[in-house]
């Protein structure tokens, strides 16, 4: 799966930097390595609130994310959204795609 964004990293970057979110991180069975063809790929970001609604924000790029790599397994998490305990175990986690 890591192979499958790779092959988009550039295009990712453009969403990203589009909907103002930087540290894309892998979470959850991708980055611990224990995904296999039926897994979901969890990517966390970090948004600055200054830069609108988080909430749609997120939003647009999740979709967007999910139209560029052709899956609709791909879930888009803003860190700030997170609540405490589940965003501590999501960065324990994560690794820097």
């Amino acid at each position: 799966m890591r192979e499958v964004l790779a092959a988009r990293r550039d295009e990712f970057q453009v969403l990203l930097d589009r909907y103002g979110a930087t540290s894309p991180k892998l979470f959850g069975s991708v980055a611990r390595g224990t995904a296999h063809s039926g897994s979901d790929i969890d990517i966390l970001v970090e948004m600055d609130p200054a830069g609108g609604n988080l909430l749609m924000r997120a939003s647009g790029l999740m979709e967007e994310t999910r139209a560029l790599f052709g899956r609709d397994a791909i879930d888009v998490f803003p860190v700030q959204l997170l609540k405490r305990p589940i965003s501590a175990s999501a960065m324990a986690d994560a690794v820097a795609l």
